[in-house]
């Protein structure tokens, strides 16, 4: 069953506190319900900063481990109250909203092309090249919500998906 949901998704923040609570700042005054992190957190220590999301996306808090995610054990056990970890894989399949979706840290690109025409999802999510990717292929939504720390750009952003509309908002802070 389709029903509107509004979805965050974050990559690669890196640690960044300033740019972690603010888009946890605009997740809780957008009233998003869900958020999803596709990797590059970094640090368990994290938790602080995202426990200040509203307890409706704080239920609905999913993460896949990043390149940079060295302390996966701790991340999942500190972080892990508060978000869901794949278990053993670093991949999520999720469904939300009516939606299946498929999160990833560094899929290929042909990966993401091969899921998208395999017509089992309706969204796929990466990150890793802290580079913004917003588009469709066959009604499926690809996206790399960019980086949130901002460290390569200067541009941090992250995005909001509204399950209903299939549409993708980038957020630039």
């Amino acid at each position: 069953m389709n029903f509107k949901l509004l979805i965050a998704v974050i990559s690669d923040s890196h640690d960044h506190r300033d740019n972690i609570l603010k888009a946890v700042s605009i997740i809780n005054e957008k009233n998003v319900e869900a958020l999803i992190h596709c990797g590059d957190l970094v640090s368990p220590f994290a938790k602080r900063w995202f426990d200040k999301l509203n307890d409706r996306a704080k239920n609905q808090f999913f993460a896949v481990y990043g390149n940079n995610d060295g302390e996966r054990l701790y991340l999942k056990q500190i972080l892990g109250q508060i978000c869901k970890f794949p278990q053993n894989s670093n991949e999520h399949i999720i469904e939300l909203g009516g939606k299946r979706i498929y999160a990833s840290h560094m899929p290929k690109k042909e990966t993401i092309d091969a899921l998208a025409s395999s017509g089992m999802f309706d969204i796929i999510l990466s990150g890793h090249t802290h580079l913004m990717v917003n588009r469709k292929q066959k009604n499926v939504l690809i996206l790399n919500p960019g980086e949130l720390c901002g460290y390569l750009t200067d541009k941090p952003t992250f995005a909001i998906i509204d399950t209903e509309t299939m549409d993708a908002e980038i957020v630039e802070l």
